[in-house]
């Protein structure tokens, strides 16, 4: 089975004050992205597409590795960021993993088990979440009886729904066909107007496929970075865990 993984690398450092592609920004002496991409080209991943668009040459620039790159001309939304990476993927059989390029430590142990949890289910797609006690804006796993339902983004939650402590950590695995046949159905009548990734877990439940949640744990492998204090945290925990290996 052929091991595909795309990751998501064509915004800009906004929140961070910078004006270079947010993941060309150097963690711990290598770009965020070259990070993922080490963990991935160490974890039987057949090909890895790098998507960028903000000052792409920099990004790409940013990579010391063989990876393909995809270019999202326009950024409007992940779900249309991992449609530019479509024709650079080696064919559309066997698993997609998909990873935002601000998660620099993900870390070969956690790309391992999703993949197996993956696999050892038979899911058609799993999201991996995890629980925190203040969830922040981030996205919020919605349940109904224990059944994960959909993804909803903190800007569309509901007061309810801002008290869902399982948040969604943006790192996916699906099968490929499926991922983009869900893709391909994924509108954009949100509050900004742009089409989530997010979606698919909805379009896929709605399809009867099988679609289930990996809970990972809160630790600095889940950690993205949005802002320089961000960038410290991560670094700091990330010295501190080879310190004490």
């Amino acid at each position: 089975m052929n091991k595909h993984a795309i990751i998501l690398a064509a915004g800009k450092g906004t929140r961070m004050n910078i004006d270079v592609p947010k993941c060309s920004v150097k963690v711990a002496g290598k770009s965020m992205a070259q990070h993922i991409v080490d963990a991935l080209n160490n974890s039987d991943i057949d090909d890895v597409v790098v998507v960028v668009g903000y000052k792409k040459e920099e990004m790409m620039a940013s990579i010391d590795s063989k990876v393909s790159f995809a270019t999202q001309t326009v950024q409007d939304g992940t779900a249309h960021a991992c449609l530019a990476a479509k024709d650079a993927l080696k064919g559309l059989d066997g698993i997609t993993l998909v990873f935002p390029g601000d998660v620099p430590f993900i870390g070969e142990e956690l790309i391992s088990n999703l993949t197996k949890y993956h696999l050892d289910n038979k899911n058609d797609l799993t999201v991996v979440t995890t629980i925190l006690d203040d969830a922040k804006s981030y996205g919020r796993i919605y349940r109904e009886n224990g059944k994960f339902k959909r993804i909803i983004e903190f800007k569309d939650c509901t007061d309810e729904q801002k008290e869902i402590k399982e948040i969604n950590v943006a790192f996916y695995c699906a099968d490929t066909h499926l991922l983009f046949d869900a893709i391909n159905k994924v509108q954009n009548n949100n509050h900004q107007h742009e089409y989530y990734l997010t979606d698919i877990v909805e379009i896929m439940l709605n399809d009867n496929k099988k679609v289930d949640a990996y809970i990972a744990k809160n630790d600095y492998h889940i950690m993205g970075v949005n802002t320089i204090e961000d960038k410290e945290a991560v670094e700091r925990l990330y010295f501190e865990d080879k310190k004490n290996k």
